[in-house]
C-alpha cells in the first residue's frame, strides 16, 4: 500500500444473528461493497451460518464476540460473572457496563468465553481474519484486554480500535452523539492499555449505526485520507421486530446503491476484506 492509497474495508456485522440478517449481509456483498463479515459469537445456528458462508468464498469473515444476549458458547458454571448465576448472557447493554464499571465481572472469565466463540468458529474451518465485538463492549478497557488476548492466542491480526473523530452529526443526533463521545473516550484508554494489535484500522459509522443510507456514507467517504479504513454497517432483508436502532433494510439499500459505489469509484478508493488492511 503506497502512502496515497486509500483502503476501505465495509463490514457488516450480526451474521448468524437471524436468517434475514445473514441473507441481508450476502446480498450487500454479492450486489453491493460489503467486503466482509463478523459472524455472531453464540450464534445459535452456527451449522446454518457456515453453509451460507460457504456460498460467499470472496466475503471476509471475523468473529462479532458477545457478552449480550443469548446463551454464553461456554458452560455458564464457568462463566457466573457474566450469567449472574443464569443460563443466559446479559441482555441489556447498560446492565453490562453497569457490572462492569462496579468491578462484578471477572476478565478472566471474559476472556475465557472469547476463546470458546473464537475457537467454535474455526471449528467449522472458517478462516478468521479479524474480531470485534457486539455493541461496542471492547471499548471498556478489560473487554478489549481480553479480546486482544484472544486474538494473541488464536494468531488473528485484526482487532476493531478506533473511534472516527467527532463531526456535525454528532450534534444533529445528541443522544447518538454522547454515546460516540463515550466510546471515543473509552477506545482512547483502552489502546494504551492494549499491546500491538491496537493499531487496526479507522472505523466509522458509530453515530451512523444501523442508520446508513447513500447521504450518511456519501458524506462518510468524503472524510477519508489515505491509508485503511472500515465501515461499520448493518445490512438485512428485514427490520427486525423490536429493534428500532438498525434500519436494517434502509442499510441495504444504501449500500447496493449505484451512486455509492460511482462514488467509491471517483474517489479511487480500493475495497478489500480484514486481512488487506494489515
Amino acid at each position: 500500500m503506497s502512502a496515497s492509497d486509500v483502503l476501505l474495508a465495509v463490514n457488516a456485522d450480526d451474521f448468524g444473528m437471524s436468517g434475514s440478517v445473514s441473507r441481508g449481509i450476502l446480498r450487500a456483498h454479492r450486489e453491493g461493497i460489503v467486503t466482509s463479515t463478523s459472524l455472531l459469537g453464540n450464534c445459535d445456528d452456527l451449522d446454518q451460518a457456515r453453509a451460507l458462508l460457504d456460498g460467499a468464498p470472496e466475503l471476509g469473515v471475523g468473529v462479532h464476540l458477545t457478552l449480550l444476549g443469548g446463551r454464553p458458547v461456554c458452560d455458564p458454571g464457568l462463566v457466573p460473572t457474566l450469567t449472574r448465576g443464569r443460563s443466559e448472557l446479559y441482555a441489556r447493554p447498560q446492565d453490562l457496563l453497569l457490572a462492569l464499571v462496579a468491578g462484578r465481572i471477572d476478565a478472566k472469565e471474559i476472556e475465557r468465553e472469547f476463546d470458546a466463540q473464537v475457537t467454535r468458529a474455526r471449528d467449522t474451518g472458517l478462516t478468521l481474519d479479524h474480531l470485534n465485538t457486539h455493541r461496542h463492549s471492547g471499548f471498556f478497557p478489560a473487554v478489549g484486554q481480553a479480546m486482544e488476548a484472544v486474538a494473541r492466542k488464536h494468531r488473528i491480526a485484526g482487532i476493531r480500535s478506533a473511534v472516527e473523530r467527532p463531526t456535525l452529526s454528532w450534534a444533529t443526533d445528541p443522544v447518538r452523539g454522547l454515546e460516540a463521545g463515550v466510546l471515543t473516550g473509552l477506545a482512547w484508554l483502552t489502546r494504551r492499555r492494549m499491546g500491538a494489535l491496537r493499531h487496526g484500522p479507522q472505523s466509522w459509522g458509530y453515530v451512523e449505526s444501523g442508520r446508513l443510507d447513500e447521504i450518511r456514507i456519501l458524506e462518510i467517504l468524503g472524510r477519508f485520507g489515505p491509508g485503511a479504513h472500515e465501515l461499520i454497517c448493518h445490512p438485512g432483508e428485514e427490520d427486525e421486530v423490536g429493534d428500532d436502532r438498525h434500519h436494517r433494510v434502509q442499510e441495504l439499500a444504501a449500500l447496493t446503491s449505484a451512486k455509492v459505489r460511482r462514488a467509491l469509484e471517483r474517489r479511487g478508493v480500493r475495497l478489500c476484506r480484514w486481512r488487506d488492511l494489515l
